[in-house]
């Protein structure tokens, strides 16, 4: 796909999490490349398992800060999320094959349906949230 449709694809209309998005997308791109290649993925992989874990905590800060009603729910997702993210990792560390692969074809179809329905539900909520908690204009 396309990136620019990609990143319609992930958009939530929240500048920053729609940045980190796409460059969890594109690490992703780039495991892919990497593995194609037969180049050593580790390093490329790690960067992706450290922007996914920064991108969930912060998604969770603004969540716990807004009070967001659904946040157990959004929550209980990235923690799935999280669980098989490591059953991955262990598998790509022991030399399994295929599992680099499996494992973005894996989240990228999570973060497709999590971003589709889960973060943008979220995002209506903190748009809201940050619209009746601005200063008022004088």
């Amino acid at each position: 796909m396309p990136s620019h449709k990609r990143a319609k694809l992930h958009s939530v209309y929240i500048p920053k999490l729609d940045v980190e998005h796409r460059r969890i997308s594109q690490a992703m791109d780039e495991l892919n490349r990497v593995v194609a290649a037969g180049g050593e993925a580790h390093e490329v992989l790690q960067d992706l398992i450290d922007d996914l874990g920064a991108h969930l905590n912060g998604e969770e800060r603004m969540m716990r800060t807004s009070a967001y009603p659904a946040y157990a729910w959004h929550k209980h997702q990235h923690d799935a999320a999280r669980k098989r993210l490591k059953q991955f990792t262990e598998r790509v560390e022991t030399g399994e094959s295929g599992a680099v692969c499996e494992m973005v074809d894996f989240f990228r179809s999570w973060l497709r349906d999590h971003t589709g329905l889960h973060d943008r539900m979220m995002a209506a909520y903190l748009r809201n949230f940050e619209r009746a908690h601005a200063p008022a204009a004088s």
